[in-house]
């Protein structure tokens, strides 16, 4: 499965669209307008919630954000270290350990399910914010879609600091 997530151009709150490789709408995310964490939710089109993501608010030496379900039972906890050389990302959630590794320079990333390769995340080059999510069939899109904008919160957190 390919999922393009893409930045809203002009948005206060950080949201962003979710579209397939055909550019059909297929999930939304919703950010928050003033919040310190970069909250936002992902939601169907039917606008049922999926997951909130946020980032931590307190950091010490790593940068950590937090997915949550639609219940708010904490389901996935992202984290990166500051002083890391490589732009790597473990990720201890209810799938197993998650590593999404990439290189700082490069703009690919690989996500391995306990040391198993399953997908990837590319970042577009334009205008706005994009990346292009791969990741095999048999995995929930939603729970992907949400460790990709953890990160990307993570990464804009990261620049701001």
């Amino acid at each position: 499965m390919e999922l393009i997530i893409t930045n809203k151009f002009m948005s206060l709150k950080g949201s962003s669209y979710v579209k397939d490789i055909d550019q059909k709408d297929v999930m939304v995310v919703k950010g928050k307008f003033f919040t310190i964490t970069s909250k936002k939710f992902i939601k169907d089109l039917n606008n049922n919630l999926k997951f909130i993501v946020r980032n931590k608010f307190w950091r010490l030496f790593r940068y950590s954000a937090y997915v949550y379900d639609a219940k708010r039972k904490k389901v996935a906890v992202i984290r990166r270290k500051s002083f890391s050389m490589a732009d790597h990302f473990y990720v201890q959630s209810n799938l197993g350990n998650i590593e999404i590794k990439g290189a700082i320079f490069q703009r690919d990333y690989q996500i391995y399910l306990n040391g198993v390769e399953i997908g990837s995340v590319t970042k577009q080059l334009s205008i706005r914010e994009s990346f292009l999510l791969k990741i095999d069939d048999k995995f929930d899109s939603y729970t992907f879609v949400a460790l990709v904008i953890a990160i990307d919160n993570i990464n804009d957190r990261r620049m701001t600091n």
